[in-house]
């Protein structure tokens, strides 16, 4: 038997107020996937903010977290599967490298070497090493056989120190595969090295490699490539240089000359700033560098204090100085710094193009950019080197 229900019931129910009988439905629980993509989100919403990668080495803890959450990402090929849907940036996206320095011109996405014959960039300053800053000797671990002319290099190793010792001859930091030379004498973990002479040229898998005869001043010998030798120098090897060397390349009359390529350091006095350790700005100016910074101190882009000029490169032939800027500023994007400086107008800016990497990585760049290596290399910020991705 029922029961007619009262229409103010009725009327309750039908009415706004009536959700309240309805039941609550329980919340679904974050699952373990949910909770990667919530964080690669937050990635994504620092990068979209501000224009740029976190940086591992920030001081502000939060942006480091984000920059080691970013790079554990990368390295789980199971997460980054399952975050490429809503990458939306491309952050997880591997650029292809061009197979070969021919694929380089051939594709030349940068539009940067469109004159491949030119004199493309001219160090005007490098650096120098005392020293005493030579790492000590430790023995070579790579497997070499011993040379059996080595009385003939003998003399020769001991002459190179002598002139070391008596400041004829000076140390400055590799940064180029176009300074081997044959003849050449170099400095790889505190051993010297003298590179004898150049071997046979081989093509393997699409890429052209040379063998060379590399002595020892222990006394023994290797054939490596070309290629290897390189890429050992550049993790803090040294070259054999004259002392009036200062890593500048002759410009012609007919070069012409399209602009500067400007590594600077700050002069600031505050502590903040002098605590960053391998601060500088990297950027490219049609002018003269020295009439670029003669306002430093009351510009933010310059951190509201003056700068030094710790090296700077000639740009020269039809390229477009632009895309190289860009270029350098994509190699070394996860070291970017980000920072808020106030103006004279008490106004905060965030000046861009400051970096933490070490000086002589940057000239490393820049003779990598020049001879077209660069595509084979990348800045880890780790180890704070040029890291080889293509071999």
């Amino acid at each position: 038997m029922s029961k007619d229900i009262p229409i103010d019931l009725i009327n309750l129910f039908e009415s706004e107020d009536g959700l309240l009988f309805e039941p609550k439905h329980k919340t679904a629980k974050a699952t373990k996937d949910d909770r990667l993509t919530e964080s690669f989100n937050e990635i994504q919403d620092y990068v979209d903010k501000n224009d740029c990668l976190p940086s591992i080495d920030s001081e502000d803890i939060s942006e480091a977290q984000l920059a080691h959450r970013l790079n554990s990402i990368k390295a789980n090929k199971s997460k980054v599967d399952l975050l490429k849907s809503v990458d939306m940036l491309g952050l997880l996206d591997e650029p292809e490298s061009p197979t070969s320095i021919e694929d380089l011109f051939e594709k030349d996405p940068f539009g940067l070497f469109s004159n491949e014959g030119s004199n493309v960039l001219n160090l005007s300053s490098a650096l120098a090493i005392n020293k005493k800053q030579q790492r000590p000797i430790i023995e070579q671990k790579a497997k070499r056989k011993r040379a059996a002319d080595f009385e003939n290099f003998r003399p020769l190793f001991a002459k190179e120190q002598q002139k070391l010792a008596d400041g004829s001859l000076k140390l400055t930091y590799f940064t180029s595969v176009d300074q081997l030379k044959e003849g050449g004498f170099y400095v790889q973990d505190g051993m010297m090295l003298c590179l004898a002479e150049f071997g046979e040229k081989l093509k393997i898998y699409d890429h052209s490699q040379q063998r060379l005869r590399v002595i020892y001043e222990n006394g023994v010998e290797s054939n490596m490539f070309r290629r290897s030798l390189a890429q050992r120098l550049y993790e803090g090897g040294l070259v054999v240089v004259p002392k009036e060397y200062n890593g500048e390349v002759p410009i012609n009359s007919d070069d012409k000359v399209i602009g500067y390529i400007y590594v600077l350091k700050s002069k600031s006095s505050d502590e903040k700033i002098q605590t960053i350790k391998n601060l500088y700005k990297i950027g490219f100016t049609t002018t003269p560098i020295e009439q670029r910074i003669k306002e430093a101190i009351k510009d933010p882009t310059y951190l509201m204090a003056d700068v030094e000029i710790a090296a700077s490169f000639v740009v020269t032939g039809d390229y477009n100085p632009q895309k190289i800027e860009h270029f350098l500023h994509r190699i070394f994007a996860d070291a970017a710094i980000i920072m808020t400086i106030i103006d004279n107008e008490h106004k905060e800016y965030k000046p861009k193009e400051w970096y933490s990497v070490p000086l002589h990585v940057v000239e490393q760049a820049v003779g990598m950019l020049n001879s077209g290596e660069i595509v084979n290399y990348t800045y880890d910020v780790s180890s704070k080197s040029m890291r080889l991705v293509n071999k």
